[in-house]
């Protein structure tokens, strides 16, 4: 019998390897691929990187492809965690050592969606570089410029992680509660005018971000559904409306209720929730609201 389990174990292991895919139903989904270094700074630069590919009870590494290097160790890359969203970000990591990588926040990567024909399995080789090379080639040298490419390296303005094979946050940071988020989608639902809305629109909410005093950015994701007359039940006689948003907090959960919000998706009846977003409205958006990055001294 046990000679059967490990055959078993055998088996599952080495199907996982060739398949590139990897099960486990608790997160994190640790990230296997040959740029650990890279994949660290993907996923904390880009606010709502989850680091992984998710598809039913198992999970795939996130993509990437190394379009260039400088004299200086900057790496200019490709990088994809859904390809089902269709969602690529192009990402600058200033440098990296054996513990740690560094990084320009909220300057060093730009993000859109590009059609694909592929979700998790059968990805052709060199998916990603065939998908973004397009993308890569027109945004290059504002990404270059905004991250001083080919310049001596300046670590002051540079922020710093632990290289890791999943994204990490301070366990201590507050998490919304269901009742808190209900509250922030309703106060903004409210400016719809949506007919008969119903009172628990929240799903679920996840922390994006802490910076160097706990202030911390948070996303909510909330469903509603209105009714043109309150008496009608029936699933064919509402309008879905989905709405997004990133709300910014100090460590007690306070936010200013002019600029705390910013909402990242607001629409009735679409299937597709996949956004982008510009970077640089994140920056200005967290400079509205006091965000201290924590810079290498």
């Amino acid at each position: 019998m046990k000679r059967l389990i490990n055959i078993v174990i055998i088996l599952v292991v080495t199907a996982s390897t060739l398949t590139g895919c990897f099960f486990n139903k608790e997160n994190p989904y640790p990230y296997r691929g040959e740029y650990k270094e890279l994949y660290t700074a993907a996923i904390y630069s880009i606010p709502d990187a989850v680091g992984y590919m998710h598809h039913g009870e198992g999970a795939y590494n996130s993509a990437i492809y190394v379009w260039e290097r400088d004299d200086y160790g900057r790496t200019l890359f490709s990088y994809c965690e859904d390809y089902g969203d269709q969602i690529f970000g192009l990402v600058v990591c200033q440098s990296y050592d054996e513990t740690n990588v560094y990084f320009y926040p909220d300057d060093n990567y730009v993000l859109t969606i590009i059609e694909s024909e592929y979700r998790y399995e059968g990805v052709e080789k060199d998916h990603l570089k065939n998908k973004t090379e397009a993308f890569y080639t027109e945004n290059k040298e504002k990404l270059k410029t905004d991250n001083d490419w080919n310049k001596p390296l300046d670590k002051s303005k540079c922020v710093s992680y632990p290289i890791t094979d999943h994204k990490i946050l301070d366990k201590n940071t507050k998490k919304l509660s269901s009742t808190e988020c209900n509250k922030i989608l309703n106060e903004y639902s409210a400016t719809l005018n949506l007919s008969n809305p119903g009172k628990s629109p929240h799903r679920y909410n996840n922390v994006l971000q802490v910076d160097a005093e706990g202030n911390t950015l948070h996303e909510m994701y909330g469903v509603h559904q209105h009714y043109d007359n309150p008496d009608w039940k029936k699933t064919d006689e509402y309008t879905w409306y989905s709405i997004t948003l990133w709300v910014i907090t100090d460590k007690n959960g306070n936010y200013d209720k002019e600029n705390g919000i910013m909402v990242m998706y607001s629409k009735a009846n679409e299937s597709d929730k996949s956004f982008v977003y510009d970077s640089l409205e994140v920056k200005e958006f967290k400079s509205r609201n006091n965000w201290k990055y924590n810079y290498e001294n």
